[in-house]
């Protein structure tokens, strides 16, 4: 499989090609960031991060939670952007962090154009751009996407310093590197992956570098190649300890990071998130609730991207063909790492999709440079824009019209929207009730989330995870198959029940209203009523 014309694509259609990526990503992951409720990951984020912001220290929960790097990405951002007090924080703010990483994770494919071929980094960054699963994750307040584009930071400034960059390439995958492991744990699937590739690639093809001067281990290394990997280590270090220690005052933190480990294990079992091995190719390939969902464009071109590393005739360019080896084997072990691991949840696999989209480019211009006859080329570019046109048709309903929608395979455990019909209602007794007292309970399994993140302005507002031995608050919001327990709780105090409103797929909620509480509201409804 003969690899694309050299000049297949110019310095300047190059550039074109990123500037549309950028453009068409923007589009796509900035605008209506508030619609879709919040996750409660991301509601108990956002509330994290205000502890963080508020207290300047970072509190790292080793069993439940992931480390500090998203948040000081939040911080950093939310300097810029110039936010306000926390209780006028939206969840757009939030959510544009993400966007943003998901912009930059299109423009560090730019890093790789001599890898990847100016064209298949071009068609890669367009592919990128309208994913609906990297789109989706982009505008999702979690450690996904800012993971994924410190994972390909790392890879691209490796490649770069193996083509003979400066020193600095170093100090930026070690940075990257820290920061991997200061965002999310699971960034050891990654680097075990990356070692994978990476030693297939030795023995399959050779060395990365061009002549000598490259970035290389093993016994054939020259000094340059080995003390690399010491700056990439100091440099990942000196980022993750920093971090974590929170400017080197939290030691414990430092030491938690590490034996965090020994609580992913148990987790890896699954947790109550187990599902079949083949459930991420089902989220690529074909996934059919109601609408069709399927990133078989992005699946196939991947695979031919693949043929075409081990394949393809590469002119003598050894360098290119190691890093799309590497690439290649990466993508394939990573993929089969999270599949044999039992615990699953959809947005864990979007490191795995991105190196897939950036062969899928590869893929793709290596299609467009095998069949380079005038009808045949015409015809491969009507199927590409038509892959380009199903992928974009999926983006725009996933996040709008499927935003939080249990039929789009993206939403995992969401928050219902039949939620938002509560909260007005309790901001409605809240201005209804006498002398501003006014108590709210929440009793739910998880602690009511999202909802301390939506009334984190009322400080009355109660949360435990079982019914009390008394209930004497004015508003009670509780499971509705906690009725019987709850109502045996009221010691004859006369409650009015509403509902039921959603919580999440399974979790239906009631709202018992102090029955004063609630003649107040109605008449102060009528009232409205005639008014207008």
């Amino acid at each position: 499989m003969p690899p694309p014309p050299k000049k297949s694509l110019g310095r300047l259609g190059l550039i074109v090609f990123t500037l549309v990526s950028l453009l068409v990503g923007a589009y796509y992951r900035f605008p209506a960031l508030n619609e879709r409720p919040m996750h409660t990951d991301e509601a108990i984020l956002a509330m994290k991060f205000a502890d963080f912001q508020q207290t300047g220290h970072f509190q790292y929960d080793p069993k439940d939670f992931h480390g500090p790097g998203l948040h000081y990405l939040t911080q950093a951002w939310s300097k810029l952007a110039g936010w306000g007090e926390p209780l006028s924080w939206t969840e757009a703010q939030f959510r544009t962090v993400p966007a943003v990483c998901g912009l930059l994770l299109i423009l560090t494919t730019f890093l790789l154009r001599d890898a990847l071929g100016r064209l298949g980094t071009g068609l890669a960054m367009l592919i990128m751009a309208v994913s609906p699963m990297m789109v989706y994750y982009s505008r999702y307040f979690i450690m996904e996407v800012p993971l994924v584009l410190f994972v390909a930071l790392s890879i691209a400034a490796l490649w770069r310093w193996s083509q003979g960059g400066g020193f600095w390439w170093l100090l930026v995958a070690g940075f990257s590197l820290g920061m991997q492991h200061a965002t999310k744990e699971t960034f050891v699937l990654n680097v075990a992956a990356a070692a994978a590739g990476f030693m297939v690639a030795k023995l399959v093809v050779g060395d990365f570098a061009p002549k000598q001067n490259g970035f290389s281990m093993g016994p054939a290394s020259s000094q340059r190649g080995r003390s690399a990997w010491v700056w990439v280590g100091l440099a990942a270090a000196i980022t993750s300890v920093v971090l974590y220690s929170g400017f080197f005052k939290d030691w414990k933190a430092v030491q938690e990071s590490a034996t965090t480990y020994l609580s992913y294990l148990e987790r890896s079992g699954g947790s109550g998130h187990e599902k079949p091995w083949h459930y991420y190719l089902s989220l690529i390939f074909w996934r059919k609730d109601t609408q069709t969902w399927s990133e078989a464009m992005i699946g196939g071109l991947g695979i031919i991207g693949m043929l075409h590393a081990f394949l393809g005739n590469h002119q003598k360019n050894t360098s290119r063909q190691a890093f799309l080896v590497f690439l290649s084997v990466y993508t394939l072990v990573l993929f089969g790492l999270y599949s044999f691991l039992a615990y699953k949840t959809p947005w864990s696999i979007l490191a795995a999709q991105h190196a897939l989209t950036l062969l899928a480019g590869v893929g793709a211009a290596a299609l467009f440079g095998l069949f380079q006859g005038r009808i045949a080329s015409l015809t491969l570019k009507i199927l590409f824009g038509v892959g380009l046109y199903h992928l974009v048709a999926q983006t725009s309903l996933a996040i709008h019209l499927y935003a939080a929608d249990q039929r789009n395979p993206y939403v995992y455990s969401h928050t219902s929207t039949n939620l938002m019909r509560l909260l007005p209602l309790v901001r409605e007794l809240q201005k209804t009730a006498p002398d501003g007292a006014f108590e709210v309970l929440v009793i739910n399994r998880d602690a009511g989330w999202p909802l301390p993140w939506y009334w984190r302005d009322i400080p009355s507002v109660k949360y435990l995870s079982a019914v009390p031995e008394t209930v004497d608050e004015r508003v009670v919001v509780a499971e509705s198959t906690m009725q019987a327990a709850l109502e045996a709780k009221f010691g004859g105090k006369a409650y009015v029940m509403q509902g039921p409103f959603g919580l999440r797929p399974g979790v239906m909620l009631n709202v018992w209203v102090e029955q004063a509480l609630w003649e107040r509201h109605s008449l102060r409804k009528q009232q409205e009523a005639t008014r207008q």
